[in-house]
């Protein structure tokens, strides 16, 4: 139960999503961005949001930045998360709370009468703790990959000069009665997400994660967006799998720069 659980949180939870940027092919060929180049500089490389040059896929990011998120300086600001909610499944209801930290740290408990599990990432090892064992034991490889896939603090939009990536604008499609622009993230992990942007909003309305090695599709579905430090968050996902409903993670309190501490993600003993 445990993977389903994870892809349910990472893949579509809160639309974090930041700041892609220029180096971007002209109007005539494919538009995109490729940050594996070795005249990227270190900086870049390191920066969230780097300066976007205003042709069609920098114009759409920008104003989806602006629209999700208040910007490159409001985002500076933030620091940690804390989340709590309902998390539905096939075998019934989880309570979750979630803490992430500035860049990868990540620890999520789902609890239920009689269950309680815990997933966590200290930057270094990814590790669980199932059933009543209180120690936590390492993930394996595959699942490792997929995890870390998640931990980021913002999807993969941020860092788009980070190595071994490769953002592009794809199309411009229908999503149930909106209109979104498609935006297509390549990692060189083996994941390829593809966002859909709504045209009239600028707020993501579903992202799909491709297993470019297994072949696994997952979907998920953002709905019913609030603001909170000047950043939206969509409070309703419904998440599915190779065209399966999976989860409905439903959002009570998000709390930002709430004193999260590294300390807190290490994998217990």
């Amino acid at each position: 139960m445990g993977q389903p659980l994870l892809r349910t949180f990472f893949y579509g939870t809160l639309s974090l999503a930041l700041w892609a940027s220029s180096v971007f092919a002209t109007d005539a060929a494919p538009m995109t961005l490729d940050a594996t180049g070795g005249e990227l500089a270190l900086i870049l490389r390191q920066t969230a949001m780097p300066e976007m040059d205003p042709d069609r896929l920098g114009s759409i990011l920008n104003r989806y930045y602006q629209a999700g998120y208040g910007g490159a300086d409001n985002w500076e600001k933030v620091a940690s998360l804390r989340v709590s909610g309902q998390l539905k499944l096939e075998a019934g209801q989880f309570e979750f709370n979630t803490y992430q930290k500035k860049p990868h740290y990540f620890k999520m408990t789902l609890h239920r009468p009689q269950q309680t599990l815990v997933f966590g990432y200290d930057g270094n090892v990814a590790w669980q703790v199932l059933g009543r064992d209180t120690a936590g034991v390492e993930m394996d490889a595959a699942e490792t990959r997929r995890f870390i896939h998640g931990t980021h603090f913002g999807n993969h939009l941020l860092y788009p000069y980070a190595l071994g990536k490769q953002i592009e604008y794809l199309d411009t499609v229908p999503v149930d009665a909106a209109i979104c622009h498609q935006i297509r993230v390549t990692l060189e992990s083996g994941l390829q997400v593809d966002y859909f942007i709504d045209i009239r909003t600028y707020l993501e309305r579903k992202s799909i994660i491709t297993d470019l090695r297994t072949g696994r599709v997952t979907e998920s579905l953002s709905q019913d967006y609030f603001r909170e430090s000047g950043i939206t968050v969509s409070r309703k996902v419904v998440s599915s799998e190779n065209g399966v409903w999976v989860s409905t993670l439903e959002l009570d309190t998000i709390t930002f720069n709430s004193g999260v501490m590294p300390w807190m993600f290490k994998m217990p003993k």
